[in-house]
């Protein structure tokens, strides 16, 4: 049996745009300063917080230079 509420949750997300805003999903918009591993497009990329409490906070992502793409490109 579906809990009460499931229509109206399938509904929400059927009302919602196909193109959200960001912030209306809950996210906030930070500043991060991207740094090379290398000088070549191979490599490791990491990406540090301007924010020097989110950086205490051991806030930080490494990733391969090869799984990273800007979304503002792919738009």
């Amino acid at each position: 049996m579906a809990p009460e509420n499931a229509h109206s949750e399938t509904e929400g997300w059927q009302d919602a745009p196909r193109d959200p805003d960001p912030s209306d999903l809950g996210y906030e918009l930070d500043d991060w300063e991207v740094i090379r591993a290398r000088k070549d497009d191979r490599g490791h990329l990491m990406f540090l917080p301007e924010e020097e409490e989110m950086l205490r906070d051991e806030a930080f992502i490494v990733a391969d230079a090869r799984s990273v793409c800007d979304v503002v490109d792919r738009i």
